[in-house]
């Protein structure tokens, strides 16, 4: 649950009126009004349940506002389901406004920042805070600037993989446990906080991989693009030959490519791995390897 307190602390906003019970009112949803024809007394069609921004603009109008016309329209902006209300940019809060907010138990905060930089920052913040979110046994990495989770069984080798692919310049984002977020129609790939920065090598440990390769071998978060499951390698192993069939997963709603990787001691898989994230920005980018080698049987069959 993210309160209105906990909004205002992530922004360093102070507070100008609020109860113990009024900053625990729960923020729902990342829309956010900024009230214009209710300050006329037009409220048809307010949205209740939305944070409320106050700046220059309003409070010019609010002015021109007799004290009982701006009661009767804070009396109706100061729901009991709103969350609360920003102030912002040091404007400041009408002694109206303030009386509304105590009787109805409404908290107010004050920003120093102009509404169209309070209002962008908000959304932005509400959108991560409020997306809908999931957590997932596997590694994510970086590679090519495309986030890749590398899936599969405890001791297949996801972290050692991991590892070979930080050396040659790749960047961690997490291992072992990934926690998910679908922000705007992305998935937002990041790590625990607990186990940021670390990974766990078998017969080694847990290794710090920032001490250990530098900074930049680190990503706080990644848009997740592409998947890889790896699995044991076996005689009886069906897996695509062609790549003319692109498998896809489905994670909280949206579907991401995945394809299936065996292993075994002869594979260098950290390079295959490379080689399947390059084929697969390549498809995206309109060349598709399989399509072309289909092509040319075609073509040779055609001559024959």
């Amino acid at each position: 649950m993210l309160t209105i307190l906990d909004y205002a602390n992530h922004f360093g906003f102070k507070m100008i009126v609020g109860t113990s019970e009024a900053i625990k009112r729960e923020i729902k949803t990342v829309e956010i009004d900024r009230p214009g024809l209710e300050l006329t007394g037009f409220f048809d069609y307010h949205q209740k349940d939305r944070l409320v921004l106050l700046g220059n603009k309003e409070f010019a109008y609010i002015a021109t506002l007799s004290d009982e016309q701006q009661e009767n329209v804070f009396d109706k902006l100061c729901d009991d389901c709103v969350p609360g209300i920003v102030v912002c940019q040091n404007n400041e809060c009408p002694r109206v406004l303030k009386n509304v907010a105590e009787r109805k138990n409404v908290a107010i905060f004050s920003s120093s920042l102009r509404t169209c930089e309070t209002f962008s920052d908000s959304i932005i913040y509400l959108s991560e805070q409020l997306a809908p979110k999931t957590s997932i046994h596997a590694c994510l990495m970086e590679i090519f600037s495309e986030g890749v989770l590398l899936m599969g069984k405890s001791g297949i080798g996801k972290s050692e993989v991991s590892l070979e692919l930080i050396k040659k310049g790749h960047c961690l984002v997490s291992d072992d446990k990934v926690d998910i977020s679908l922000v705007r129609d992305k998935l937002i790939g990041k790590a625990p906080a607990l186990i940021s920065g670390m990974m766990e090598v078998r017969g080694i440990g847990v290794i710090d991989i920032t001490r250990m390769f530098g900074i930049n071998s680190l990503k706080e978060s990644v848009r997740i693009r592409f998947a890889i499951n790896l699995v044991p390698f076996t005689e009886n192993l069906k897996v695509e030959r062609i790549g003319m069939r692109t498998e896809h997963m489905e994670i909280l709603g949206e579907s991401i490519p995945c394809i299936t990787l065996p292993v075994s001691p002869a594979r260098s898989m950290a390079e295959i791995i490379e080689a399947a994230v390059t084929n697969f920005k390549l498809k995206r980018y309109g060349y598709d390897s399989a399509y072309e080698f289909e092509k040319r049987i075609r073509e040779l069959s055609k001559k024959d």
